[in-house]
């Protein structure tokens, strides 16, 4: 059960059917291979179009999907104007990766930037999650059963407790505050629906890779039902399909979480839930400038560990009339970094996050086409940070800080019409308190703990209009997305160094005015949906120079830079067994962007990390006992900043594929085996940081 949703009524599923859901030296040849597009994605497109239109027949499958993100209370995707991307249960056990930022990056059209070392973090309409994965210093915010998973990292998750993920994209600040210019993608995990059951599952693969699982879940009876998973996994080098052997990639990586729902009445719900990720591995590093050779000898090391917990409650009252959901959550999230010193304690770094927080919202059917929501969340966030240099304590490379926030949210929402139109208008009001802290173990100069408030209010309002009994679908959006300065770009006062660090108690937020409009097709067995998306970036926080009024120099920050984004977006599903009355059941989806728009409005040259266009796709097959599916990926050319140089450069496209099948032999038994870059292509989502060869995965598993 999503922690949304009403307790008496239907579960929200996505669809049975799967739902649309560093840089290059020019030198270096880009494996583009356009004979692989001509039988797939072409026909895809063109035949998905004639089909949408073919004959008649009723209205199916994404009808059928109920969301809970884009407003925060169960409704139909169908009478939301944002268009939510579902990657489904199917889909991410065929996807043949183990954590949600490879699996964002395989079906999600945005800027994706994969280093080694556990740390990806991920993007859509030009904006994306902060490089190391500080949550809340980024513009996409992620989210675990509805409140923030506290990590912008999403190599940090495991994709074993997930039934199901929602996307939004646009702005996201009048319902989740700040951090969501870019959209929310939202992890709904596994409850334990359905009868006991209990799995054992094993893989094996290139790269000495193994995963041992056990999960189970299900119904003890009618008041408890529970889902748990443990398991490990691990890698060791991998190979190149250029430069030879990556050394210093392995990962270990373990995993335990679960929920426990207790069912108290008809109308009464609470669940206990959280997740423990012990996640070690090393990162490599080239031995003289990028492109040349793997360095054998370094020992760069990390310890990323991440831990949440949440409890929720919903209940009903007033003859069903007005749901209340009260969510309370603790995040925890570390990041350790070893520098490689014959002893590995004497050049250390160390950032972890804490937070507590509490969410509270009530939904009134105020009547059958009026529902009314207003809610609060409070948050407290301390960052911690040590350093050790020459085995001596160290300056971090940021303060201490904490953060408090108050936000009060409001959504109306109206079903006009015989509900062939909904508007749904939304305001969000933010208040920060954010001090900046000294360090525990180490003393900057003349250091000076300040605080800073501000507050931010952002609104949204979408309208959909259907016609055609449901066939056809215009939506349209508009809204406002932020993002909060941090506390030592408000309040700092110290000295590092040789640097004078002072906030800007000015300082805004930054912000963006997003619109959108788009038009879907729901015919028959096929969906199609085509958007249009425009966005005003302003305030952009950068660093700057300063002087005190004694005239010493400072180093600061200020608002400076606006930019423009826009451009197209289309998801397709087709259901081609169902079209062609085949005995296989078969189906495509296609998610695409074409950016046009990419302006910075301060140099006048394209903006950084934004692909000229994506395309993701895939073929599901289920047969029986088998079942598969072919991936492909294609990323269009991109402007990136080459850190040999510093200097921005062209960075040329990329695609590959992937395959996985799937047999059941006999009941209880499944084997599963996946090729992962099926044709050995050259796979770079961030320069320099190569993705492995051709490589292979097998696995066997039992439920009992």
């Amino acid at each position: 059960m999503s922690c949304f949703h009403r307790i008496h009524g239907p579960a929200p599923m996505a669809s049975a059917r799967p739902a649309a859901s560093g840089h290059d030296n020019p030198s270096l040849p880009v494996h583009f291979r356009p004979r692989h597009l001509s039988a797939f994605t072409a026909a895809l497109l063109f035949a998905t179009a004639l089909s949408a239109f073919a004959e008649e027949g009723r209205v199916v499958h994404s009808l059928d999907a109920m969301v809970v993100t884009a407003t925060r209370v169960e409704t139909a995707a169908i009478d939301v104007p944002v268009n939510t991307e579902i990657i489904t249960e199917e889909q991410i056990e065929l996807s043949g990766v183990t954590h949600v930022g490879d699996l964002i990056g395989k079906y999600i059209t945005g800027h994706y930037h994969r280093y080694n070392g556990l740390l990806a973090p991920v993007g859509m309409r030009g904006f994306r999650t902060e490089s190391h994965g500080d949550d809340i210093k980024g513009h996409v915010l992620l989210l675990v059963d509805g409140h923030r998973i506290g990590t912008g990292n999403a190599a940090k998750i495991n994709t074993d407790r997930i039934e199901r993920i929602e996307i939004t994209k646009g702005p996201a600040s009048a319902l989740y505050g700040s951090a969501t210019m870019g959209g929310v993608i939202n992890l709904i995990t596994k409850k334990g629906e359905g009868p006991l059951v209990g799995t054992l599952a094993a893989e094996y693969g290139s790269f000495q890779y193994y995963k041992a699982s056990v999960s189970g879940g299900g119904e003890i009876n009618d008041r408890v039902r529970f889902h748990a998973t443990v398991s490990q996994e691990g890698v060791d080098d991998y190979e190149g399909p250029e430069f030879g052997t990556v050394f210093n990639t392995g990962e270990t990586k373990k995993n335990i979480g679960g929920n426990v729902v207790f069912t108290l009445d008809r109308n009464h719900e609470i669940r206990i839930g959280g997740n423990y990720a012990d996640l070690t591995g090393e990162f490599p590093s080239w031995e003289s400038g990028t492109y040349s050779s793997y360095d054998e000898d370094t020992r760069k090391d990390y310890d990323k560990s991440h831990v949440y917990a949440d409890v929720e409650y919903n209940g009903d009252f007033m003859d069903d009339k007005l749901h209340a959901r009260t969510l309370a959550y603790y995040l925890r999230d570390r990041n350790h970094w070893r520098y490689g010193a014959d002893d590995p304690e004497l050049d250390q770094a160390k950032y972890t996050d804490t937070t507590l927080g509490v969410d509270q919202q009530l939904a009134w059917d105020v009547t059958p086409w009026n529902t009314l929501l207003v809610g609060f969340n409070f948050e407290h966030l301390e960052k911690e940070g040590t350093g050790v240099s020459g085995g001596l304590p160290a300056a971090p490379y940021t303060p201490n800080m904490e953060y408090d926030s108050q936000a009060f949210f409001i959504q109306g929402s109206l079903d006009l019409w015989d509900n062939r139109v909904n508007i749904i208008a939304s305001g969000r009001y933010d208040r920060f308190d954010v001090s900046t802290l000294k360090p525990t173990e180490v003393t900057l100069a003349d250091f000076n703990e300040r605080e800073e408030s501000y507050s931010n209010f952002s609104p949204k309002l979408g309208v959909g209009v259907k016609f055609l009994d449901e066939r056809l679908r215009l939506r349209a959006n508009v809204g406002e997305g932020f993002k909060s300065p941090s506390a030592d770009q408000l309040s700092a006062d110290y000295t590092h160094g040789t640097s004078r660090y002072v906030g800007n108690p000015d300082l805004g937020p930054e912000t963006s005015w997003s619109w959108d409009v788009g038009i879907d097709v729901f015919h028959d067995d096929v969906t199609l949906k085509l958007g249009y998306f425009h966005t005003d970036f302003e305030d952009k926080i950068v660093s700057a120079s300063g002087t005190l009024p004694n005239g010493d120099p400072i180093r600061t920050w200020e608002n400076h830079g606006n930019a423009t984004i826009a451009g197209f977006e289309m998801n397709i599903e087709w259901w081609m067994g169902e079209t062609f009355g085949w005995p296989v059941d078969v189906s495509l989806w296609s998610n695409a962007a074409v950016n046009t728009k990419r302006d910075d409005e301060e140099t006048g040259k394209d903006l950084l990390y934004i692909s000229d266009y994506e395309l993701k796709s895939g073929l599901i097959v289920n047969w029986g006992d088998w079942g598969g599916q072919l991936n492909h990926v294609l990323v269009g050319p991109q402007w990136i900043t080459n850190f040999d140089t510093y200097a921005d450069e062209k960075k040329g496209s990329f695609d590959f594929w992937d395959l996985t099948v799937r047999y059941e032999p006999f009941d209880n038994f499944q084997l599963q085996a996946s090729v992962l870059n099926l044709f050995d292509d050259r796979v770079e989502w961030a320069r320099g940081y190569l993705m492995p060869e051709r490589n292979y995965r097998v696995g066997v598993s039992y439920n009992f």
